[in-house]
């Protein structure tokens, strides 16, 4: 893990996402955030003075409970950049969002799931990550009439899931952020 990330922790010290150390520093000029803990040996230079070089921050006062954004980055996040159709983990170039319940049978913008649910058409509970070749065999079928299996179902990321999907991305994990971390969702 690059020393430039810092780790943002919810109120209650809870991990919430990995952030920038730029983007750190503007937080904390602002006061949108605390440092909690620096890392070690770096500091950050101005003309004038020097600063901590962020590795863990928390929130200061109201605690955040936004739901994570549908997009397609937070999708292959969610799947760790993995095909759910075939297992392979191409580029991320190389990989497309599919719609598990097609767009074309979608009646007034909504879906029936296999379960029985009915959701929106782009939810996050109907989409995907597929390489291109499944995409393309799955085409516009359900993946039972393609003889398709999901490795797992698609489900609602919590902001901490997304911020372990970070951390797990970004390699080895700083010795500073050990501590606030404690085990990983699966």
């Amino acid at each position: 893990m690059s020393t430039a990330a810092v780790l943002v922790l919810n109120v209650d010290y809870s991990p919430l996402e990995v952030i920038s150390w730029r983007k750190a520093m503007e937080k904390i000029v602002i006061g949108k955030v605390e440092l909690v803990t620096a890392y070690i040996d770096r500091v950050i230079r101005s003309p004038s003075t020097e600063f901590p070089f962020p590795a863990v921050v928390r929130l200061v006062g109201r605690y955040a409970r936004r739901r994570v954004r549908l997009a397609r980055r937070n999708i292959l996040a969610r799947d760790a950049h993995t095909c759910q159709y075939c297992g392979i983990r191409p580029p991320s170039s190389e990989l497309t969002v599919d719609h598990v319940v097609p767009k074309a049978h979608a009646r007034g913008g909504r879906v029936r799931l296999p379960n029985g649910d009915v959701v929106r058409v782009n939810s996050w509970v109907n989409e995907v990550a597929a390489c291109r070749p499944c995409n393309t065999r799955k085409a516009d079928r359900t993946p039972a009439q393609a003889a398709m299996k999901l490795r797992r179902l698609p489900r609602v990321p919590s902001r901490v899931d997304i911020a372990w999907m970070k951390i797990r991305a970004n390699g080895s994990i700083p010795d500073e952020w050990s501590f606030y971390l404690g085990s990983a969702p699966s």
